[in-house]
């Protein structure tokens, strides 16, 4: 058993369970739906509600009894992005790459089963890609999400594909297990990945490549979102490495070697 795992409270469990019963397509939620969405019962997670709410972590509207996420959430995510970590370490690289491409360039790592972007240097141009910070995504469909599961052990695939159904996202979202696991096969070998339409039909591209810490273990991946119709085999060909020396200087800067002199 994992340390995190014999030390685990119940109700922070719950706690947290009835925050990320709220993401960016379940803003406003009733107590039925969030005691739904997080599995609990009604009356357990009134209780859970009244404490957030104390705290300043979800706020209920008098009118509609409805509850959204409260402003000291926005105060801690402020914090942890500006707290000195990865963001800071990478944010003068993704600069560069940014001007270099005049393409939004972006940053995400792993939480759990997901994938969320931490920061972004949004390109200039006319039409540009714009990216949702802090979002839950899942880490099979897209370049970044399928270069952090990359960095999983094959256990770990296995653990993650039992616990996760390959959802439809879009046009050219990989639903086949299989398939998927040849993706990440190719994506180790080559340390990089790229991604047409495969989180949503808005018409998005990108490729990204992972970020690596001293002990050789992926901590984040950097990444460039481009409008789809801009992907050509031209501009791919100049993507590929550029974001492949991104990454591999983001790792030497945090102690790593990075993928590229592995």
């Amino acid at each position: 058993m994992l340390d995190g795992e014999r030390y685990k409270v119940n109700v922070l469990d719950r706690a947290v369970a009835v925050l990320k019963a709220f993401d960016s397509s379940h803003t406003n939620l009733t107590l039925s739906e969030i005691a739904a969405r997080a599995e609990l019962h009604v009356s357990t997670c009134l209780r859970l509600l009244s404490t957030l709410r104390a705290h300043g972590m979800l706020r209920r509207d008098d009118d509609s009894g409805r509850y959204s996420l409260g402003y000291e959430i926005l105060a801690l995510a402020e914090i942890a992005r500006g707290s000195g970590g990865l963001a800071d370490w990478a944010r003068p690289v993704m600069r560069e790459l940014c001007e270099a491409f005049d393409e939004t360039v972006v940053l995400s790592v792993r939480s759990g089963d997901h994938r969320i972007d931490l920061d972004q240097v949004i390109g200039q141009q006319n039409v540009r890609r714009v990216i949702s910070l802090g979002e839950r995504k899942p880490l099979y469909a897209g370049a970044a999400s399928q270069v952090l599961l990359s960095g999983f052990s094959d256990r770990g695939v296995d653990e993650y594909l039992s616990r996760v159904s390959l959802a439809k996202l879009a046009e050219q979202t990989v639903t086949d297990v299989a398939e998927l696991r040849r993706l990440l096969a190719r994506i180790r070998r080559d340390g990089f990945a790229e991604s047409v339409q495969q989180q949503s039909d808005t018409g998005g591209a990108g490729v990204a490549a992972g970020i690596f810490d001293g002990r050789r273990q992926m901590v984040g991946a950097i990444g460039i979102s481009v409008p789809q119709y801009r992907f050509t085999p031209t501009l791919r060909a100049k993507l590929v490495p550029g974001v492949m020396a991104a990454a591999d200087q983001i790792s030497r800067i945090i102690g790593g070697r990075g993928r590229l002199t592995a």
